[in-house]
């Protein structure tokens, strides 16, 4: 539909941002036979789990990030120190025409003292930048996960591809990597356990994996933190409490997690293994987020869903029945709007995530692999390690990701830490650090205007699907297609 034709259209639905909730909410309601009008004021899919070239990352970074939730992206290029940024991208410039000379020119507006020789660095590594795939959210799926189901049921398996994360680390300030043993028979065969801590894993497993075992396991320990069972029913510590804690249940740093979500997360993941080979999660090609997204779109437009990227979305006024949603096009009118949180005039930033990503100029953890690890050091950094088996990087680089709670101001030393003692003596090409906010836009809820979440600080893609699923359950799944609209 041409977005001269939107003034005074009238639909069921309409979903505002292409992020991976909005398009699983927005495939859902048009499979359900609803009207409905999807839009991105940005020029591509994806939302918060968009995954660009690095000239789009550039060009997402200078022109079409929200300030309030990525208030500064901060660009290191070759190897300056991480330390020393030699852009810092404080604001966001006109997003209308051309720019002359591309990245580089956008990039030059915002150099400091340290930008030197970035900018001939830069050009060498934009020579291959469309074979690079820079993810905004990188996440995994968990092979029995809430995605996977998902996408199966909605016969979009074919249509994302996938490949196992072979590898899972634990690493530590000392350069240690230690690789988790993921099954009994990995357990049985490491090198890097004794015999006393394989006894005491195959008794956790075993534990986890038995039906009977599990559900004693949880009455025994009701009420219990997972911490308090793993050191007292099992007796585990050190490097093997660290390793079934943070590497497979996946706990935050300080997060209090009760002995039956723990179990249950281990048990999952244990599941997990097996299903489509020896490993627990899968890693998206070309973007799993994006990807996963973007086919939950294709699907809404299948069932008749409309398009537009790159609308303006003027506002959007709640109704007694409905709400009327100005576009730079046109005015709507629908019974409900769905939106990501960007989407809200009155949205406030509030908890807040310190993400990396860098580019490595020699595949330290292997050229064709994919790994995740958990660095521990006074707290947790989040770690995915992709290269050209993914689609992430030319042949002979890597992408390394690093993410953790907390402001970057008091997180920035962790993850440069974390990604230092990742990569060892693997040269860095390209760093971007950015603070990512979470945006509370709970003064545009009501009955007619869901606001949906942004990626949080897990590994995994379920919790947006589920929090996707439980929209349209709460809000769609009754709606009338003969209700009156405003």
């Amino acid at each position: 539909m041409a977005s001269k034709e939107l003034e005074g259209e009238e639909f069921d639905v309409v979903v505002l941002g292409t992020g991976l909730e909005e398009s699983i909410v927005a495939s859902e309601a048009a499979a359900a036979g609803h009207k409905v009008l999807h839009v991105d004021r940005n020029p591509y899919y994806g939302g918060d789990y968009a995954c660009f070239s690095l000239a789009m990352f550039i060009e997402w970074a200078t022109r079409h990030r929200d300030i309030r939730q990525v208030p500064t992206v901060q660009i290191s290029v070759g190897s300056q120190p991480a330390d020393a940024a030699a852009f810092v991208i404080d604001r966001t410039v006109d997003q209308t025409g051309n720019i002359d000379g591309g990245a580089p020119q956008l990039l030059a507006r915002f150099a400091t003292d340290n930008a030197a020789d970035a900018l001939q660095a830069l050009d060498g590594l934009l020579a291959d930048e469309r074979k690079y795939g820079i993810e905004l959210a990188p996440k995994l799926a968990l092979c029995r996960g809430e995605l996977i189901e998902s996408l199966l049921d909605c016969g979009l398996g074919e249509y994302v591809q996938f490949r196992g994360v072979e590898s899972n680390y634990l690493v530590y300030s000392d350069k240690t990597a230690e690789r988790i043993p993921d099954s009994k028979e990995d357990i049985f065969a490491s090198t890097t356990l004794s015999l006393v801590e394989k006894r005491k894993l195959m008794k956790l497993m075993t534990a986890i994996a038995d039906d009977e075992q599990f559900a004693q396991l949880l009455d025994e320990h009701a009420g219990a933190r997972f911490d308090e069972m793993l050191r007292g029913k099992f007796r585990l510590a050190g490097k093997l409490l660290d390793a079934v804690q943070y590497a497979v249940a996946r706990v935050g740093y300080g997060e209090s997690v009760s002995a039956r979500d723990g179990c249950e997360r281990v048990r999952r993941y244990a599941a997990s293994i097996g299903r489509f080979g020896r490993m627990a999660y899968l890693c998206g090609l070309y973007g799993g987020g994006s990807e996963a997204a973007q086919s939950f779109c294709r699907l809404c437009a299948v069932s008749g869903g409309t398009y537009i990227l790159g609308e303006r979305v003027a506002s959007v006024e709640p109704t007694p029945t409905g709400a009327v949603v100005a576009l730079e096009h046109g005015t709507v009118r629908a019974k409900r709007v769905v939106m990501s949180p960007q989407y809200a005039a009155c949205a406030e930033p509030r908890a807040r995530l310190s993400r990396a990503v860098c580019i490595l100029g020699d595949p330290s953890l292997g050229a064709d692999t994919t790994a995740l690890a958990s660095y521990v050091d006074g707290g947790v950094v989040s770690m995915l390690y992709v290269t050209q088996s993914t689609m992430a990087a030319p042949a002979g680089q890597a992408v390394l990701y690093a993410w953790t709670e907390g402001a970057l101001a008091q997180r920035r030393s962790m993850l440069a830490s974390a990604i230092a003692a990742t990569i060892k003596t693997a040269p860095l090409l390209f760093t971007a650090f950015m603070e990512v906010c979470e945006l509370d836009a709970g003064a545009a809820q009501s009955s007619q205007v869901v606001v949906t979440g942004a990626p949080d600080a897990s590994v995994g893609l379920d919790s947006a699907v589920v929090s996707a699923q439980q929209i349209f359950s709460a809000h769609f799944s009754t709606l009338k297609q003969n209700e009156a609209v405003v």
